[in-house]
């Protein structure tokens, strides 16, 4: 629905609830907020690091473990066929 005329946005003057010692004071204690969440936001990243690094650490633990398992399956295999090294690399061609 369109304007009447003559109508304008009109600029509203801002007056202030609080005196200037208790917006100071608020302004203070927001910045003293935002410097304590800095911090835990800081140390919250070092821990999730930390974290990161213990898990790629038990990941290639695990991967190792795997690996050695399967060759162990491997041998025991071939122990099992009868047959000598040379002749399982000739298969294998």
């Amino acid at each position: 629905m369109p304007r009447p005329k003559g109508s304008k946005n009109k600029k509203t003057e801002i007056v202030p609830s609080f005196s200037m010692e208790e917006l100071e004071q608020k302004i203070a204690a927001a910045e003293k907020e935002i410097e304590d969440i800095t911090a835990g936001l800081k140390t919250k990243k070092a821990e999730l690091k930390e974290l990161i690094k213990i898990k790629d650490a038990v990941e290639k633990a695990a991967a190792a473990a795997k690996a050695e398992e399967e060759k162990a399956k491997i041998m025991e295999a071939i122990q099992k066929s009868g047959k000598s090294l040379d002749e399982i690399l000739e298969l294998l061609k």
